[in-house]
């Protein structure tokens, strides 16, 4: 059996809070579906935007993980997002944010959705932008979309909140599963902060820093001392990062002068630290 550990985190920019942190990131272990998001600040809500995007993947399975219908499964996710941002401009009720509204202004954010089949021992996922999945495993070490720290820009591929908007098309991209694999997923500082880890030949020093942390304090602490590093500095940027780790469960037969397993006793296939 497969079971996968799975460590979520997120935080803001420097003097800011988390209430203007414009990632998002969302986990659904019940059907092993994981998703971050990275709302673009020159748009225009595009909290809410990368928000709807993470949730509504990963709490609605039906939306396929098939590339010949990726627009269709944005329309309600589109439709979701201007809702609630026509409230939003009607209820604040500013010339600028009218304007922009009335102008059909979209917001943008890249994405990454991942999804984990464990008794078919697969993965699927959709990628558009800098937001990188890292994949480990005994072949090595795979970077989704971007390869290199230099090619990261300040305006990357994204899905947009209107249809007309969207002229990139994401990535899909599929694989085995195998107990001992490792999936990253990571907003652009902090892939950014990984590839240049890989290129300096880093990479497990790298894997240990994030395998070390185990709560948001540890994540925050992470954040601040790569922010200062001399070396290889974080950039001073939102942070979302998910680390799924599969291992192997072993369930051995009960040998018969052993106690049975009763039913207060519970195996669980996902755990999340």
């Amino acid at each position: 059996m497969i079971t996968l550990k799975v460590a979520s985190f997120i935080t803001h920019k420097k003097a800011e809070s988390l209430d203007d942190c414009q990632d998002a990131i969302k986990v659904n272990e019940a059907c092993s579906r994981y998703a971050v998001a990275d709302g673009a600040t020159r748009s225009f809500f595009p909290k809410q935007w990368a928000e709807l995007l993470v949730e509504r993947f990963c709490e609605m399975p039906t939306l396929s993980l098939d590339a010949e219908n990726w627009k269709q499964w944005l329309v309600p996710i589109q439709e979701a997002w201007y809702k609630q941002v026509e409230e939003r401009v009607q209820e604040v009720n500013q010339f600028y944010l009218t304007n922009s509204f009335n102008a059909r202004e979209p917001a943008v954010s890249t994405f990454i959705g991942l999804e984990v089949e464990k008794t078919e021992r697969e993965w699927r996922a959709v990628v558009v932008g800098d937001s990188c999945l890292f994949h480990k495993n005994s072949s090595g070490f795979r970077s989704y979309l971007i390869e290199q720290s230099e090619d990261f820009t300040s305006r990357p591929e994204a899905f947009a909140s209107f249809r007309e908007a969207n002229p990139y098309d994401p990535a899909f991209i599929r694989g085995k599963l195998e107990p001992g694999d490792t999936f990253i997923l990571a907003t652009d500082a902090l892939a950014k902060w990984i590839l240049e880890h890989k290129e300096s030949e880093n990479l497990e020093e790298m894997f240990q820093q994030l395998r070390r942390i185990e709560n948001r304090e540890a994540f925050n602490q992470f954040v601040d001392q790569a922010r200062d590093d001399e070396k290889t500095r974080l950039v001073n940027d939102d942070v979302a990062l998910l680390l799924i780790s599969v291992e192997a469960s072993e369930i051995s037969e009960i040998p018969e002068d052993e106690p049975e397993i009763t039913s207060d006793t519970q195996i669980s296939e996902d755990a999340e630290s």
